[in-house]
């Protein structure tokens, strides 16, 4: 008995919901995502912006930390499907500002992580302070992801103070295997 209370209150508290058109894209894309277990987290409205289009919005009130996903699907005869690195830094000149005093830092993801951790083809992350009307939040760590013949996914976690949950979310995808 104690059990059964215990798995439905585990049930009721994730409030993760997707919507039909973005389950549509994770299938089409063959990307796996691993929903946090810990720290309550909800799917949020993904507001409309000038900057960059959002596929999905999930937020932890505990964890201080919010997580957008934008996903872009390969299509054969979409050229701009199948050229990641171009996209990254298109999404990087949308959403961090353009002033000159804006640091925004690049890391390429080494190749064994990427095959090893997300069983991606390329892959990059990048840190800036997002633009106002993008999120109110003070950072921003942009995490791109592509693979061949599948799409992008561009994941933007927003927070204030950096802590142990961004680092416990890094992990929270990867392309499916055995194709």
């Amino acid at each position: 008995m104690i059990s059964l209370l215990l798995v439905y209150s585990m049930a009721s508290a994730q409030k993760i919901k997707y919507s039909k058109t973005m389950l549509e894209k994770l299938t089409l894309t063959e990307i796996d995502l691993f929903e946090p277990v810990e720290g309550k987290y909800k799917s949020r409205r993904s507001l409309k912006n000038d900057y960059q289009r959002i596929d999905h919005t999930i937020y932890s009130k505990q964890e201080k930390l919010e997580i957008r996903y934008a996903i872009l699907p390969y299509f054969e005869q979409d050229p701009s499907t199948q050229v990641p690195h171009v996209a990254f830094m298109r999404v990087i000149s949308s959403v961090a500002p353009n002033e000159d005093d804006v640091t925004v830092t690049v890391h390429t993801i080494p190749q064994v992580e990427l095959k090893k951790q997300f069983n991606a083809d390329w892959g990059s992350v990048a840190y800036f302070k997002p633009k106002p009307r993008f999120s109110n939040a003070k950072h921003c760590r942009l995490l791109t992801l592509y693979g061949d013949k599948r799409g992008t996914i561009h994941i933007f976690y927003l927070f204030d103070k950096p802590d142990i949950a961004l680092d416990n979310r890094y992990y929270g995808m990867r392309f499916k295997t055995g194709l």
